[in-house]
């Protein structure tokens, strides 16, 4: 690998990753808009980002403790692009049918037609 793919490379898992942060905090933004309850130290709500091998897995957290799983960013899978959003078919893998959007391409939570997103990739 040349020197230049290899920094192209960590560019762009770098730019994924903010992405991936920046959804997290659209997520829950948009969660407590819906939801003002929410945000209340009682519930404390939020979404972060934890990476693995082949997917950054999407969580939804209260309290500090992993509650469900929002969805995944595919990171290495071959059969789709880095970034590709896919829904959760668990815990710890998501469905392998369709990319539901990329990080890339964007990926807006808040739109009105889209509020759902706030439970995760859409359905096909």
């Amino acid at each position: 690998m040349k020197l230049t793919e290899l920094v192209n490379q960590v560019n762009q898992e770098q730019e994924l990753l903010q992405l991936c942060e920046e959804l997290c905090e659209n997520i829950t933004r948009a969660l407590h808009r819906a939801y003002p309850h929410t945000a209340e130290p009682d519930y404390d709500v939020k979404h972060e980002a934890l990476v693995g091998k082949k997917y950054i897995k999407i969580i939804t957290t209260e309290r500090n403790n992993h509650r469900s799983v929002w969805g995944f960013i595919n990171l290495c899978n071959d059969k789709f692009k880095v970034g590709d959003v896919l829904k959760a078919a668990g815990w710890a893998k998501p469905t392998l049918n369709k990319a539901r959007g990329n990080l890339f391409d964007g990926y807006n939570i808040a739109e009105q037609h889209k509020t759902h997103r706030i439970y995760g990739p859409d359905y096909l």
